[in-house]
């Protein structure tokens, strides 16, 4: 049983605060969180039935593995969304060993500057940056190039920028994320937030992009003009999205944070019944 598992402990202050915001909600809906204590990658959500219900960082295995990976490959992801009738930055992929001028042609001549650049698989703003010129774009692509990863060059698309949370086809939680010190629009990276009134055309795209790459927990960001109108672009979708930055913004968004979370695990538990239930 996990839980006779010595080494797992339950979210302790010193951990992330999604691993206590997990803890918090699975409170409320009569489980608990058990973790491991040495980096807080892995925990286990065990319900009030005494299931046990792993989770890996911020993902809590609502989604697929296919969708999850689908999501987290941003090139393929923005192909899918654009077929969809999704609109999305353009952008251009150059793979890890491929000559980079072709790229670079598309950069200077197509897209212009500034340009994003992005590892192609990652989060968190992990290896984002911007590039203002073709000398600074030529700088970032450096290290990841290095590095072995296909990397994804994404045209600058100017707006506000808003973070949607989808789950199971409705929309969850939303916040702008507001750029600090001429820093990446992203919370991990010095971003903060803002209550937003969106327009329900945007809501409703951050529910057909959840839908259309197969996710049932998502956070999608999207740029547009205004919030309230119904201009948007989706910039990715995340199929792991945490809410740490967010909730620890204020008590009233930790305790907005903690309601979603547990929306999230009791959506989790009636779908492993239902697997249960036709197992049986």
């Amino acid at each position: 049983m996990i839980e006779n598992a010595g080494w797992l402990v339950a979210p302790t202050e010193g951990m992330r605060p999604f691993l206590r915001l997990l803890a918090e909600a699975a409170l409320a809906h009569g489980g608990r969180v058990l973790a491991e204590p040495f980096h807080g990658r892995f925990a286990f959500f065990i319900g009030a039935d005494g299931r046990a219900h792993p989770v890996h960082g911020a993902a809590l295995g609502l989604n697929g593995d296919a969708a999850a990976r689908l999501a987290g490959d941003k090139d393929y992801a923005a192909k899918v969304l654009g077929y969809a009738g999704i609109q999305v930055p353009e952008h251009v992929i150059l793979l890890a060993g491929r000559e980079p001028g072709p790229s670079l042609n598309w950069a200077r001549e197509e897209a212009g500057f500034p340009i994003w650049v992005k590892p192609n698989e990652g989060h968190g703003g992990e290896g984002v940056t911007q590039a203002t010129d073709l000398t600074a774009l030529k700088v970032a692509l450096g290290p990841l190039r290095a590095g072995g990863r296909h990397v994804l060059l994404q045209a600058h698309q100017p707006g506000r920028e808003l973070r949607v949370m989808v789950l199971e086809g409705r929309v969850a939680l939303s916040y702008e994320r507001v750029n600090t010190e001429g820093k990446p629009r992203n919370l991990s990276q010095g971003a903060e937030v803002r209550p937003v009134d969106m327009h329900p055309a945007i809501a409703a795209m951050a529910v057909r992009a959840a839908a259309a790459l197969g996710l049932r927990w998502a956070g999608v960001d999207v740029i547009t003009p205004n919030p309230a109108l119904p201009d948007a672009v989706v910039l990715e979708v995340n199929a792991a999205p945490g809410l740490d930055a967010y909730a620890a913004e204020t008590p009233e968004n930790w305790a907005k944070a903690r309601a979603v979370l547990g929306a999230a695990l009791e959506a989790l538990e009636h779908s492993n019944q239902r697997l249960a239930d036709q197992a049986g």
